[in-house]
Parts: C-alpha cells; sequence; structure tokens
C-alpha cells in the first residue's frame, strides 16, 4: 500500500512542476491541455488507490467488498471525462495526453527506487 500512496504523491509534485513550467512557456491551449490531463489523472489515481485499498484491506480480513465492482463505473466516468475534455474544451490533445500520462513516469520513478532499496531482513524479529 505504501508504493501506491508513493506514486500517488509523485503524481501531485511531477503534475504541480509541469504544470507550472507549462503555463510560463506554452501557448494556453497547451497549458491549459497539461493542466486537465494531470488534474484528471491524479483524480483517478486518487480513486483507484482508494479502490485498491478498500478491496485488499477487506480480503486480508476474508471479507467481502464491492469495491472491484464500483472499477467499471469509475472506467466509465474516466472515458467520458476524457472525451469531454477533448472534443469540448480548447486544449491541446497532444499536450493533454501528456499531462495524462505523468502517472507512467511515477511508476517508473518509484519503481527504479524500490529495486535500489536494500533489502530489509526481518528474520529478527
Amino acid at each position: 500500500m505504501a508504493s501506491i500512496l508513493r506514486i500517488e504523491r509523485l503524481n501531485y509534485a511531477i503534475g504541480g512542476v509541469l504544470i507550472v513550467a507549462s503555463a510560463l512557456t506554452q501557448p494556453r491551449d497547451i497549458a491549459l491541455g497539461i493542466a486537465i490531463g494531470v488534474a484528471l489523472t491524479c483524480l483517478n489515481f486518487n480513486i483507484l488507490r482508494r479502490l485498491v485499498t478498500k478491496w485488499t484491506v477487506a480480503a486480508a480480513k476474508g471479507e467481502h467488498s464491492s469495491a472491484p465492482m464500483l472499477m467499471l463505473p469509475k472506467m466509465v466516468g474516466l472515458m467520458g471525462a476524457v472525451a469531454v475534455a477533448i472534443l469540448f474544451l480548447p486544449i491541446e490533445p497532444v499536450a493533454f495526453i501528456v499531462g495524462y500520462s505523468i502517472f507512467i513516469v511515477s511508476i517508473v520513478i518509484d519503481t527504479t527506487f524500490a529495486a535500489m532499496r536494500p533489502a530489509t531482513d526481518d528474520s529478527n524479529g
């Protein structure tokens, strides 16, 4: 669970830097596309983290959870939000994709640091 929280926080940090940088250096449609992409991916990842956490905690307790059933409405909502953003907002679609894709960078960074982190020895306790 710690890894998914680190990835979510990396999304916020990378997204914030990307939004500020694009707002200072890019035309409005590109900066807005990046900002909306970042906001949407951060919201999506936050909801995903909550569902996965709820799901795994319930599974660890041997209980049934409704979280897996909520994945479909979440994905439908996400696809609808992407369609609305691309079709109706004055944004550059490629910039939107760049902003939305920051979660991939966050996952790569977290995975890299996890691979370099020394293994803990739990056999002493």
